[in-house]
């Protein structure tokens, strides 16, 4: 990729690092670079990891679009190259209300260290006519970036002391353990003391004056062994890889993940499973999760579910989907404020056909 010139670094900067990170560039003083040509964004950290974006108002060579698209790319800059991590882009609407519901680019690969895997993105991000009537506001255009490293580097050995170690050692032993699950046809054993620190549901039901608090068994109903499995091993190291479940970074076992985590008021994990959630909506997804957000009060993944599906091309297709009905009968408000996102998005570009014609 042909290096940003020394102009176009200026373009960029970093607007916000709360829960995900916001670059802002100036599209009108950079719109005008030839094909190849980028705006790099300062340098930002995501744990511990050094990244950047690279965003290309006439796109990059392999868009071969003549200049009709943007193109936008995450640049890898760490010297460690073996991390796996995922991510999503997604841009602001001019409005400042909320992210495009552009579907979310999601990988899972190891970088290398050659430097054309570096870089991960998508020649073909926005149509430059949508991204000036939708999102560009004052001659800005501002980027969400959204990274979860999923795994440590190859080389970083943090398995030889520290606290989680330790803890996980405890279980993993399977010494002094007081308490057996009954889940499924399984019996899993833990420490009251552990879940009882984590989860102020344990602590009653292990030491309250409830039933199960007199018993050295318990028997946990309507969750999958595997689930309450995976729901330990963050008890116990604070850690969650959807990957240790059967069956990978399966939709349906994280959103069960999501549920257990409700249950038992882990609210880390809740917020963890929230995101592998958005960063995995689909069509065929979609609405499930905006169920589950909705009975398990996720404001946040709720939004994020909305501006998925009332993209028009999303939406079209959803309607004509045996879930889609079944939500219309068994969750009328979500219905409602669903048809309301796409009425409102109808709206929007109604109005912007509207002021080009008279322009």
């Amino acid at each position: 990729m042909a290096p940003p010139s020394l102009e176009s670094q200026s373009l960029a900067a970093i607007k916000s690092l709360a829960h995900h990170i916001e670059i802002e560039f100036n599209y009108s003083k950079s719109k005008h670079l030839p094909v190849g040509q980028y705006i790099s964004s300062p340098p930002f950290s995501v744990k511990g990891y050094e990244w950047a974006l690279h965003f290309y108002p006439q796109g990059n060579s392999l868009a071969k679009s003549n200049g009709t698209h943007v193109s936008l790319f995450l640049k890898y800059l760490s010297n460690i190259k073996e991390v796996q991590a995922e991510f999503s882009l997604n841009i602001l609407h001019k409005n400042g209300e909320h992210f495009s519901t552009r579907n979310p680019l999601v990988y899972n690969n190891t970088f290398k260290c050659h430097p054309s895997s570096d870089d991960w993105g998508t020649s073909k991000f926005i149509p430059r006519v949508e991204l000036e009537n939708l999102f560009c506001k004052d001659g800005l255009v501002i980027i969400s970036c959204k990274i979860i490293v999923v795994s440590a580097p190859a080389g970083v050995d943090d398995s030889t002391n520290g606290l989680c170690h330790d803890i996980e050692k405890l279980w993993g032993r399977g010494e002094r353990f007081d308490v057996t699950f009954e889940v499924e046809e399984e019996r899993i054993c833990a420490h009251k003391f552990m879940l009882a620190a984590r989860s102020p549901v344990f602590e009653a039901e292990l030491y309250g004056s409830i039933e199960e608090a007199k018993s050295s068994s318990v028997k946990i109903k309507d969750m999958k062994a595997e689930v309450f499995k995976a729901l330990l091993r963050f008890i116990y190291i604070d850690n969650f890889e959807d990957r240790e479940l059967k069956g990978g970074s399966s939709v349906e076992l994280v959103q069960d993940l999501f549920v257990a985590a409700d249950r038992y008021a882990l609210e880390k994990l809740k917020l963890l499973c929230q995101q592998r959630l958005f960063v995995a909506l689909s069509v065929d997804t979609v609405l499930t999760t905006l169920i589950l957000a909705e009975r398990h009060s996720s404001a946040w993944l709720k939004e994020k579910c909305l501006q998925f599906a009332s993209e028009l091309k999303i939406f079209t297709r959803l309607a004509l989907t045996e879930e889609y009905g079944q939500m219309m009968q068994s969750f009328p408000s979500l219905f409602v404020e669903l048809r309301q996102k796409v009425t409102d998005l109808l709206d929007s570009l109604t109005n912007v056909s509207k002021k080009q014609k008279i322009g």
